[in-house]
């Protein structure tokens, strides 16, 4: 599915935005991949409390098990889909060298920043339960709002939806060092910040709610 998805956005939007293929089918590659891990977390993450309500109730796990099992499934399923990625660098001869590190590097801040946004997810749809079908709504809109296979131009630089997306950046700190070996500066300067100051009001919001999550449940 993922593959098809590639090889039909890369081609066609190759000759809707006058790019080479060369060019755009790495881009949309990568980001493709890393947007549906991602999506796939947030949007699993956000209903694991619900959907174990079962054992939650039934046996005393600690609810952040949930989350960490949540996003174990989705690295073995990216895990897969990076066959995509191997396959079109090889084919496109890009050889990352010292950028697959930085990659790596992304991924892990990448990771950080999922476990806190969807532990806080899970918490507040265990008590509005209509916060799945938001979350839903919200990451289909960032998927054709976010550069994931389009190429942002000049112009478009200052637009908020280039300028201050965090999708962007997170999909940006694995596919930068990929394509052209370079560290993108907002992984430093934002997506790092972003996760300590994530980890801490979702640490915060987690000591207020856990006793009352299974209530709501």
């Amino acid at each position: 599915m993922t593959m098809t998805l590639v090889l039909g956005i890369g081609i066609n939007y190759a000759a809707l935005m006058h790019q080479k293929v060369d060019d755009l089918l790495p881009y949309v590659a990568v980001g493709l991949t890393v947007w549906n891990f991602i999506s796939a977390t947030i949007a699993e993450g956000g209903d694991a409390f619900v959907g174990g309500a079962g054992m939650i109730k039934q046996s005393p796990i600690p609810l952040p098990l949930f989350i960490l099992r949540c996003i174990i499934r989705n690295l073995i399923s990216l895990a897969h889909q990076v066959v995509i990625i191997v396959g079109v660098l090889i084919w496109f001869k890009i050889f990352p060298g010292v950028g697959m590190l930085w990659a790596l590097a992304g991924l892990v801040t990448i990771i950080f920043n999922l476990g806190w946004l969807a532990l806080m997810l899970a918490m507040a749809s265990a008590r509005f339960r209509d916060m799945p079908q938001i979350v839903a709504a919200v990451l289909q809109m960032m998927l054709f709002l976010s550069p994931i296979f389009w190429t942002p131009t000049p112009a478009l630089a200052q637009n908020p939806f280039v300028a201050f997306n965090p999708f962007y950046f997170a999909i940006e700190s694995v596919r930068a060092p990929l394509l052209h070996g370079t560290v993108p500066p907002q992984l430093v300067s934002i997506l790092i910040p972003l996760a300590v100051v994530g980890w801490i009001a979702a640490i915060l919001y987690y000591n207020q709610t856990r006793r009352r999550v299974v209530h709501y449940l």
